[in-house]
């Protein structure tokens, strides 16, 4: 009887199979773990970075059409504000709130479809002849009907700067007179007429106001704040929000504020001001006014990965006038 031999796997060989499938496996396991952790730093760093350039894209666009010497550093604790080229370094930990007046840019770069179409909502120039006084101040080439359909429709009320203004003592009016509180020292609510501009609360013809050819015409001041969300746990220190369990890092939210007319008494924190999210979980902000009239921003965030680990991320951008 003749038996026929066939091939087969030793024990050995098998034992050697399994062993080298092992470290095949080790590898591919720990390959894709950190193929899979790099994955979700990628999308964490790459959601803070879109997120923070969102916002100081939008912030630095809403600078770029302030009024000039508008702008102010206020410390939210006692309401006092200096210009914000004027912060100390030790003020710049006290006074956190960006503010600014800007000037109507919808207006001042859109014309209206009727027989006037081809004048913008407002020209920016004054007629300097004295004897044109006694009925408001005559604005050649605006048209007003266009600019009060825009300030009703972005719910403002318009005032007008004529700076750098001098009192008829001859005493320069300083950053004071914007945020006057109500005594219109600079800026001047105005009811806007035809091609006229009444002027309400300043006489013009007593000499209250000493005229310059240019001038802008504002609708809304603007505050940048960092403030908690009262609807998460504050952090170790008071301020901020908890991001993660480990209760080391503080955020906050930013939130800009806008629609207010302190020329009408109003502030960035008034019951009817409105305001919107610029970004979450900042956990920088900061900002340093030259005297150059430019300024450079800074934002950091926080951005989640897992309930103890985080990453941040910074973005700058100059506003250069």
């Amino acid at each position: 009887m003749f038996h026929t031999q066939q091939k087969a796997f030793t024990l050995l060989e098998l034992i050697l199979v399994v062993i080298i499938l092992g470290i095949v496996a080790s590898i591919s396991s720990s390959v894709i773990v950190q193929v899979y952790e790099s994955y979700i730093v990628q999308k964490a760093t790459h959601n803070a970075a879109l997120k923070t350039e969102l916002a100081i894209n939008q912030l630095a666009n809403r600078l770029t059409y302030r009024i000039d010497k508008s702008l102010i550093a206020r410390n939210p604790a006692n309401n006092f504000f200096v210009a914000a080229k004027d912060v100390t370094l030790a003020e710049s930990n006290s006074h956190t709130i960006l503010e600014w007046i800007g000037y109507d840019n919808d207006g001042f770069s859109t014309q209206g479809s009727s027989t006037s179409a081809t004048l913008p909502a407002w020209s920016g120039f004054i007629d300097l002849n004295p004897s044109t006084f006694a009925g408001g101040l005559i604005s050649t080439g605006s048209d007003f009907a266009l600019e009060n359909t825009i300030i009703a429709n972005l719910g403002g009320r318009a005032a007008i700067y004529l700076g750098p203004i001098t009192y008829t003592a001859g005493s320069t009016v300083d950053i004071n007179c914007l945020y006057a509180n109500g005594n219109n020292a600079c800026m001047f609510p105005v009811n806007l007429v035809g091609q006229t501009m009444g002027i309400l609360g300043g006489d013009v013809t007593a000499g209250s106001m000493n005229l310059t050819e240019f001038y802008r015409l504002a609708r809304s001041a603007y505050a940048v704040v960092s403030e908690k969300n009262p609807a998460l746990p504050l952090g170790p220190n008071g301020g901020g929000l908890l991001i993660a369990t480990d209760n080391t890092s503080e955020v906050w939210d930013l939130r800009l504020y806008y629609n207010y007319a302190p020329w009408n008494n109003e502030a960035y924190n008034s019951a009817n001001t409105s305001s919107s999210i610029l970004l979450r979980n900042v956990s920088v902000f900061r900002f340093k006014a030259e005297a150059g009239n430019s300024i450079r921003l800074k934002m950091c965030v926080l951005e989640r990965i897992s309930d103890t680990e985080k990453i941040s991320l910074c973005k700058e951008k100059a506003v250069i006038r």
